[in-house]
């Protein structure tokens, strides 16, 4: 049971994301765009996903985690979730961190994504016809786009606002932002409620097969609750790093763990 109102303020936002994930993809809201920013591996893209398959099938999601795109790629890519019910999403893409020219043309082609209208979408690039990308796949250089566009980054809105500039005002208007900004402290009460109610490395494990043992379990909560002021962060990404590097180095782990984990 949550009784600490400072995991429950976290709980809440977390909340929020997984709820207008799962009606964002249903296609009722007429807006077309989703901008989730915040601290790096606090769980944004796991409340993400788990709101947003409750509505569609994999089978309508073009998923990009962790790379850098080009204006060229993503023109392709929203080709591909064009359909009407399609979701394109960008989790923790290289968008905002271009070339003056690229990043102009990316931000034009999510303004033309995004914009809230229940007519056609028509997103032309004449520039790329020449693109191998494009005729491997047989892209056209215009097309109506009925998708709709996710865009989960660590990014935070004060520094996407400053990389984009004079797009701003167009970007802020299309997209429902959801900015998850969690302090030290909600940091590590949310972490170690995480672990000690939620059983995030045991039955509820994501990121190992039948999680870990009760006692890798205790163990990396200690761990936490001794040094959580000097490790890099304390999020949920990291108590999973901690309990792994107990399962593969039973003998050397607080070592293993302080080399990696602790701050100088």
């Amino acid at each position: 049971m949550r009784t600490n109102p400072i995991v429950e303020e976290v709980v809440e936002q977390f909340n929020v994301v997984e709820r207008m994930s799962k009606i964002f993809s249903t296609g009722q809201s007429s807006i077309k765009g989703l901008l989730i920013s915040g601290d790096a591996g606090t769980g944004k893209t796991f409340f993400a996903k788990k709101g947003l398959y409750q509505s569609v099938s994999e089978d309508d999601v073009t998923y990009i985690k962790g790379s850098s795109i080009t204006a060229a790629a993503l023109f392709v890519k929203m080709y591909l979730s064009r359909h009407k019910g399609s979701v394109l999403v960008l989790d923790d893409v290289d968008i905002i961190h271009k070339g003056k020219a690229e990043l102009n043309t990316i931000l034009d082609l999510l303004k033309g994504a995004t914009e809230m209208t229940k007519g056609e979408r028509i997103i032309s690039w004449e520039r790329v016809q020449n693109n191998a990308l494009m005729r491997e796949l047989d892209v056209p250089t215009s097309f109506d786009f009925q998708g709709s566009i996710i865009w989960i980054t660590n990014d935070s809105i004060t520094d996407i606002e400053k990389r984009t500039m004079g797009h701003w005002h167009s970007i802020s208007s299309r997209f429902s932002q959801l900015p998850i900004k969690l302090t030290t402290e909600q940091k590590l009460l949310y972490t170690l409620y995480l672990l000690e109610d939620e059983d995030m490395l045991g039955v509820n494990c994501e990121s190992k097969e039948g999680g870990y043992s009760e006692d890798i379990v205790e163990d990396t909560i200690q761990y936490i609750r001794k040094n959580y002021k000097i490790l890099n962060e304390v999020t949920p990404r990291i108590a999973a790093k901690i309990a792994d590097l107990m399962g593969l180095f039973p003998m050397d782990w607080k070592m293993m763990c302080d080399n990696q984990l602790i701050s100088e």
